[in-house]
Formats: C-alpha cells, sequence, structure tokens
C-alpha cells in the first residue's frame, strides 16, 4: 500500500511539475509570436477565413466577398513595399539589403 501511494504521488509529481513551474511558457510554444511590423495582416486575413470556411463557420457567399476584399489588399500592400528591388528575382523583404538573398546580385 506504501509503494502505491508514493508511486501515485511520483506520477502526480510527474505531471504537475511542468504546469506549476511554468515550463510550458518557456517552450517557446505557448509564447505568442512577436510584433512583426512588415507583416501583411492581410494575408493573415485570408488564412483565417479559409480555415473558417473549413470548418464550417463561413459560408460560401462570405467567403468569397471576404476573400475578394482581403485579396485586394494584400496585393496592394505587397505592390507599395519600398524595399530594394532585385532584377532577377523582384521585390526582396529584406529593407536594408545591398545584395539579394535569393541569388546574390547587387540590389
Amino acid at each position: 500500500m506504501i509503494a502505491g501511494t508514493l508511486l501515485a504521488l511520483a506520477a502526480l509529481t510527474y505531471v504537475l511539475y511542468p504546469l506549476l513551474m511554468g515550463a510550458g511558457a518557456q517552450d517557446g510554444n505557448l509564447v505568442a509570436p512577436p510584433f512583426e511590423p512588415n507583416r501583411n495582416q492581410a494575408i493573415d486575413a485570408l488564412r483565417e477565413i479559409e480555415f473558417d470556411r473549413e470548418t464550417g463557420k463561413l459560408s460560401d457567399v462570405d467567403y468569397d466577398s471576404l476573400k475578394a476584399s482581403y485579396t485586394a489588399q494584400a496585393v496592394a500592400t505587397m505592390r507599395s513595399s519600398t524595399g530594394p528591388v532585385c532584377p532577377r528575382c523582384g521585390p526582396r523583404p529584406e529593407t536594408d539589403a545591398r545584395f539579394c538573398s535569393s541569388c546574390g546580385n547587387k540590389l
């Protein structure tokens, strides 16, 4: 009986230790991603409405109208980027780059 109690306490300690010590928040899995000022929010919205449609939370009519709106916003944001442009690869995401990160050409 004592051995069973000790075994149960050991198992309970093993299970509850990460919860009580906060190890889950240090993994990086439960922490919110850092803020990215250059991130295209319309693309995130497109992913979100795609997920909502697949899970049945959004009707096809609503999806079509939202997709058209968010697609237009995403394209406008991408076209208005003021970053460097590689003659071979096109616009680059790095704002202060001197060379293309894909092909190495001078920007």
